[in-house]
């Protein structure tokens, strides 16, 4: 009886390794595809005359990071370079930014920005 439990133990984690290679796994989510870095118009750092430091929750692996940086440079205006070991984004932005702005870029993500700290002053 062990032998067959064993057995059946050893198929079952095969089984969800195999699942996982197959079908990806994070953070994120089992079945989302995985997002492609879209970056702004403009990828001149110097065109940005004001840079934030961003601590996001929820920000975790490097498809985490994608997702961010995407949210965030969708908005005209807005350069990001994200760290998921820092749980950071550096924003670059060609106008003054409000916690409240900065957030507001990231609803309908599941990330949340706790803290937006100026690096120009």
């Amino acid at each position: 009886m062990t032998v067959i439990l064993v057995i059946a133990g050893v198929l079952l984690i095969g089984y969800l390794i195999y699942q996982k290679a197959v079908h990806g796994g994070s953070c994120c989510g089992e079945h989302e595809p995985t997002a492609t870095k879209t970056g702004p118009a403009d990828r001149d750092i110097t065109n940005y005359r004001y840079r934030y430091t961003a601590e996001i929750e929820g920000m975790v692996c490097s498809r985490c990071v994608r997702n961010v940086e995407n949210a965030f440079d969708a908005v005209d205006g807005i350069y990001a370079k994200a760290g998921a070991g820092t749980k950071t984004v550096m924003l670059y932005s060609k106008r003054r930014l409000s916690r409240k702005e900065a957030a507001a870029m990231l609803s309908g993500t599941s990330y949340t920005l706790t803290d937006l700290k100026e690096e120009n002053e």
